[in-house]
């Protein structure tokens, strides 16, 4: 019974489970403090809400524009500095709201910690990449996805404690989780620094770009634009339809709790069932299971509705979470990891960041109902983008595998 539990993360590097330990901390530092801020800047020093929304726009947009460079510069210099350096960034800046008095600061310190903390995920996404074999990516990815999750789950609560006691507890806590990041890497991954060195002539605004200037990855980012935004229509713009339609706070939360429960329960075993046949291949499913969620807020705004239509998005979430950031590295050439994992990151961000846009845009024009089928028809036409390129894109990366192999078995010979 237990070896069928375990069967899922066999064959995985145990430093993988370190990395998943970092992002958990990480993501667990950056939301207790983000979750709460909005009402420190509002209520404890009086900025206006319109401004704070702003700075936090403007947060997510210095973070997806410096994500690029930091990938590119972890393929030049290896993973570890740049974790170390965003870690040790976040771990005195974060804190630094403290100090924010008025909108210039706020702005100034947005910007700050956007920079900082930009290197941190898709380095990490690549360290990922360098540790595990391509037929295991999948599942590598779904347990750093589940340690995600966890990081959440398991900040928020202590967070909203702390921040009711004094937001100098919450400062002062999310600095010190940060810090036990660069102890661990230092640790624990310190025999896993990545391949550094590559692309030694090109500089690191070109190797930055150079991701956009593949066409087979930019189709894939036009194709798969719609899972990722998902993220922002369920955590964002879904609360706010469940609140319209009489949905007590009480209830959404308790639902969006389930969402939390069943991908930690599903991620890992799901992607090991379907990494045998690729990311691409899986990613269509995920995009008819996410359609289906949509159609269900569409005609069913109660609770009921919201708990299935969850529960049918929760199963696409696990696919796409993995599925996605595998699919990337299968692009990827080896000397172009973190460029690669650093432009989807930006992809990534803008498109949940669009979210709640595009879906209050939709409410105010055309109601929910309307708005709800137009997610449904949009998110349909990524899964038969997906499954009518996929199998074309999985073909062009063993190709692309098949011709680095051949390159490194000859340098090798020579």
């Amino acid at each position: 019974m237990i070896g069928r539990l375990l069967a899922p993360y066999r064959g995985l590097d145990k430093r993988v489970l370190w990395v998943m330990l970092c992002n958990l901390l990480f993501l667990g530092a950056r939301l207790a403090v983000l979750t709460f801020l909005s009402i420190y800047f509002v209520r404890n020093q009086g900025l206006p809400a319109a401004i704070v929304g702003v700075a936090f726009l403007v947060e997510n947009i210095a973070r997806a524009l410096a994500a690029p460079i930091a990938g590119s510069i972890s393929d030049r210099v290896g993973r570890l500095p740049l974790l170390v350096a965003s870690a040790l960034g976040a771990a005195i800046l974060v804190p630094g709201f403290l100090v924010v008095r008025d909108p210039s600061a706020l702005f100034v310190w947005s910007v700050a910690v956007g920079i900082a903390q930009a290197p941190f995920f898709p380095v990490s996404s690549a360290l990922l990449v360098d540790l595990v074999p391509a037929e295991r990516r999948q599942r590598a990815f779904a347990l750093n996805y589940t340690g995600l999750s966890l990081g959440y789950t398991v900040a928020i609560i202590p967070a909203g404690f702390l921040a009711e006691r004094d937001f100098v507890s919450l400062g002062l806590a999310s600095g010190a989780t940060y810090l036990l990041i660069p102890i661990i890497i230092l640790t624990a991954l310190r025999d896993a620094a990545g391949p550094g060195g590559a692309s030694e002539g090109a500089g690191v605004l070109t190797r930055a770009v150079v991701a956009f200037r593949d066409r087979a990855f930019v189709g894939f980012a036009l194709l798969a634009l719609a899972l990722p935004l998902s993220l922002g229509i369920i955590s964002l713009a879904m609360p706010l339809y469940a609140a319209d339609s009489g949905v007590t706070t009480g209830d959404i939360g308790l639902v969006l709790a389930v969402n939390g429960v069943l991908v930690v329960l599903l991620a890992v075993p799901v992607n090991a069932a379907l990494e045998r046949f690729g990311p691409f291949r899986s990613l269509p499913y995920s995009a008819v299971l996410i359609a289906g969620a949509y159609a269900i807020f569409a005609v069913a705004p109660n609770v009921t509705g919201l708990f299935a239509a969850l529960i049918l998005y929760s199963a696409g979430e696990v696919i796409f979470s993995a599925a996605l950031p595998a699919a990337v590295a299968a692009l990827a050439p080896a000397h172009a990891r973190g460029s690669y994992q650093g432009a989807w990151a930006m992809v990534f961000a803008l498109a949940i960041g669009s979210a709640l846009f595009m879906a209050g845009l939709g409410r105010d024009l055309v109601g929910w109902s309307a708005t709800w089928s137009g997610f449904v028809a949009v998110t349909l036409l990524t899964g038969v983008g997906l499954a009518l390129f996929g199998g074309r894109l999985g073909r062009a990366t063993a190709t692309r595998a098949a011709a680095a192999s051949k390159l490194t078995s000859t340098q090798q010979a020579q």
